[in-house]
């Protein structure tokens, strides 16, 4: 088990009340560990930015079948992507096609492989998400 540091922390009342409404709603055991969760968000986020380390992330899309050369051109990205992409997984949706990529590598090369996908034309939805896999709980 990890060594734990407790820590005060002042906080506007109404900030906290809204704070306890979500811990309430996200089903976290106590404040202590939304408030872990959210230092290790930060965390994460700033290892990510420097690019130095191996992270996963999805990169989830959205578009209309209708437009038929989007999903080869969301291949021909994979195939040139300098991050590694560990699968790619379509379905159908209403009247349209959700993707999601789950890749691995820096926080550069995710992120230009999210960028080149939103900037298909046609796109509807684009979206990358990040998590570091060396981060403790």
């Amino acid at each position: 088990m990890q060594k734990v540091t407790r820590f005060g922390v002042s906080v506007p009342s109404k900030l906290i009340k809204e704070f306890d409404e979500i811990i309430e709603k996200e089903k976290y055991k106590n404040r202590s560990k939304a408030i872990s969760e959210l230092i290790r968000s930060k965390v994460s986020e700033s290892e990510f930015a420097k690019g130095s380390h191996d992270l996963i992330g999805t990169i989830t899309y959205l578009y209309d079948p209708i437009i038929r050369s989007i999903n080869g051109r969301v291949e021909l990205i994979m195939l040139d992507s300098k991050a590694e992409v560990i699968s790619n997984t379509t379905t159908p949706y209403k009247t349209k096609i959700l993707g999601t990529l789950l890749c691995s590598g820096n926080w550069f090369d995710i992120k230009d492989t999210y960028i080149k996908i939103n900037s298909i034309k046609g796109m509807e939805y684009c979206k990358a998400s990040f998590a570091n896999p060396s981060i403790e709980r």
